[in-house]
């Protein structure tokens, strides 16, 4: 493994650390976006960050990353700085992201946390009706699954992947998920799911309603995310 200097040199501060361990946890952050302490193999990456903060923190910056550090919620990660400075999502990934940061919102107003932690319990068929308030079509159950998937692995949802498409999949949702939706723009999307239930269409970025069901501004997909 190659290490930096940068490395060594924080490593010898620490007995119990070595410039190995820190390049292999910024990979892994690099790699998953957020690591939290109580996942499988978490807990060495999320207290090594934690010995090292400063260390961590100037790295990410270095690569135009804000480092994102919660100890009350066990999780370690990163994000773009501003929202309108990360790359590109698709638009499905943008909508359904959206819906899981509503149904986040939704679940911890009323207090559905899961075993006193700060995840939020909901099923894919939820999800799918959320989805399809937005005017989309429902997403095929392949297709659901890729992308939850993908937010699994950067650590914005929990699920059991052996199941079959052909059952509802309870999925945990992840207080990481407050880290990468712009707040502004959820508020926007959930006043106009309120006031706005005999359309179809959400409004873009200018105000007015796109011309094709459920097609973001192209602006509007990388203002509403702070994914990495």
């Amino acid at each position: 493994m190659i290490v930096s200097r940068w490395a060594s040199q924080e490593a010898g501060k620490d007995p119990n650390t070595t410039a190995e361990e820190l390049t292999e946890t910024a990979n892994r952050l690099l790699h998953r976006q957020f690591i939290a302490r109580g996942d499988l193999g978490g807990t060495a990456h999320f207290e090594r960050v934690q010995r090292h903060l400063d260390y961590f923190q100037d790295l990410f910056a270095s690569l135009g990353f804000r480092l994102v550090f919660n100890d009350g919620w066990g999780y370690v990660g990163f994000v773009s700085p501003q929202a309108y400075g990360n790359a590109r999502v698709p638009t499905q990934e943008t909508i359904l992201l959206l819906c899981l940061r509503l149904l986040y919102s939704e679940g911890a107003q009323k207090g559905y946390f899961v075993d006193g932690s700060a995840d939020i319990l909901v099923d894919e068929e939820e999800v799918q009706t959320v989805y399809s308030s937005f005017g989309a079509r429902r997403l095929k159950p392949g297709e659901l699954r890729e992308i939850l998937t993908q937010f699994k692995r950067r650590g914005l949802v929990g699920f059991d992947q052996s199941h079959s498409l052909n059952v509802d999949v309870e999925v945990s949702l992840r207080p990481t998920l407050l880290e990468v939706v712009d707040e502004s723009f959820l508020s926007r999307i959930a006043a106009w799911r309120e006031g706005s239930s005999s359309q179809s269409e959400p409004p873009d970025t200018d105000g007015e309603r796109p011309s094709t069901t459920a097609k973001f501004d192209a602006g509007t997909e990388a203002a509403s995310t702070r994914l990495g």
